[in-house]
């Protein structure tokens, strides 16, 4: 088995809304250059551990593992606007079978000049109402707009109408499960799940928070809290100590470049895993090298150390 942190290889997925200007983030496309790549898996169980075998199996061969999936990290990259879509809420996730709803946040990386996201509704609406949008294609005028800016956080919990645009690189993470409900998608030819996620949203009035931009003065700032994920921000500057001390796995990705893992070069764009049973990892960087910090909390976690 690899020693921690496991440096995990990205699973690049094909989307008809994404882009082939990610190099700087994901390093050469190689064969993959001629697709549309909308999104990077970073701690997918597929997901490659360099020098080692699938995030999966080493999670599985871990002393003390619970074979659980780690939370959800991806990297996504729009050139079009996503569909509006819901994710499901426990409480129907649990009816229908799954271990969770999803809840996700985003961490906006880069944005063009107008780019915009939408979460949740101007005012509240019916399900008839919705129904009707998403069928004649008004749906958008029904939602919330915010100018998405570099820096900014966005909690999105499960049972939120939302929508990303286009012009976007953000960090987004979730709990591990991968079920979306497509309301209308822009007339492209994707099945849609409009009943599905009409049974799970709240038609209520928007309450989404928009954090402003982390500010640089800040060493360590929490972006996000869910319920079973805390996301947080770590400049590298002063070098930083992560233990994680047997009782929370911690993830790692890189926001900036010239970032080291012990001995290991920790890319931009690269997630690495800390296995609860890991040892000790040092963090170091130039000047404004930044991490994201993703764990299972609660709260900021107490296995992270300046020095």
């Amino acid at each position: 088995m690899s020693k921690a942190p496991w440096l995990l290889r990205p699973l690049l997925v094909e989307r008809v809304w994404g882009r082939r200007d990610i190099e700087d983030w994901v390093g050469p496309l190689s064969a993959s250059a001629h697709r549309l790549i909308g999104e990077a898996w970073l701690t997918h169980l597929d997901c490659e551990v360099v020098g080692g075998e699938t995030l999966g199996s080493m999670i599985a061969a871990s002393p003390g593992a619970t074979r659980a999936a780690p939370l959800l990290a991806k990297l996504l990259f729009t050139a079009q606007a996503l569909s509006v879509q819901v994710h499901p809420t426990d409480t129907a996730a649990v009816a229908a079978g799954a271990t969770s709803g999803k809840d996700e946040a985003w961490h906006i990386l880069e944005a063009l000049p107008g780019a915009m996201v939408w979460i949740g509704f101007v005012r509240p609406v019916t399900a008839s109402d919705l129904r009707t949008a998403a069928a004649d294609g008004s749906v958008m005028s029904l939602l919330r707009p915010h100018a998405a800016l570099a820096g900014d956080t966005i909690m999105i919990p499960a049972g939120t109408v939302h929508a990303i645009g286009a012009g976007l690189v953000l960090l987004e993470v979730q709990d591990p499960v991968d079920v979306t409900y497509r309301l209308y998608d822009h007339g492209r030819l994707r099945p849609l799940q409009v009943d599905a996620a009409l049974s799970v949203s709240d038609l209520g009035s928007s309450g989404a928070v928009v954090g402003g931009a982390a500010a640089a003065c800040v060493a360590r700032q929490v972006l996000a809290t869910a319920p079973r994920f805390v996301l947080e921000r770590c400049d590298v500057n002063a070098g930083l100590r992560l233990l994680p001390g047997g009782n929370r796995d911690h993830i790692l990705v890189a926001l900036t470049h010239g970032i080291m893992l012990d001995d290991l070069a920790f890319p931009r764009g690269m997630a690495a895993f800390a296995p609860a049973s890991g040892g000790m990892i040092r963090i170091t960087g130039a000047k404004g090298s930044v991490v994201a910090l993703l764990h299972g909390g609660p709260g900021p976690t107490p296995c992270l150390a300046v020095g």
